[in-house]
């Protein structure tokens, strides 16, 4: 049973995280993470998004869209910024 829960917990991952930038990420970076209108780049496979993220949510990464990204992840705990993480990072 443990083997079949260490192999789903990727997906459930993906899953997860894919759920979360529907409601919070889609509007400004578009469902493909490539959307530019808002953000000044596209964040689709980017790299240390989890580390961006955490700077966001305690004020100390970003520039004029700081604000906006402060109010978008409240209320997310680590392992769900893990999961959105995840997700941007797998988007090609």
């Amino acid at each position: 049973m443990a083997g079949i829960l260490i192999f789903l917990s990727p997906l459930y991952g993906a899953n997860a995280g894919m759920k979360i930038y529907g409601k919070g990420c889609v509007e400004c970076h578009g469902d493909d993470g490539r959307d530019t209108s808002v953000s000044p780049k596209a964040i689709a496979g980017g790299s240390a998004i989890h580390e961006k993220l955490i700077g966001y949510q305690n004020g100390t990464f970003g520039g004029e869209q700081k604000a906006t990204m402060q109010k978008a992840l409240e209320g997310l705990d680590d392992t769900s910024l893990r999961a959105v993480s995840a997700y941007v990072e797998g988007l090609e």
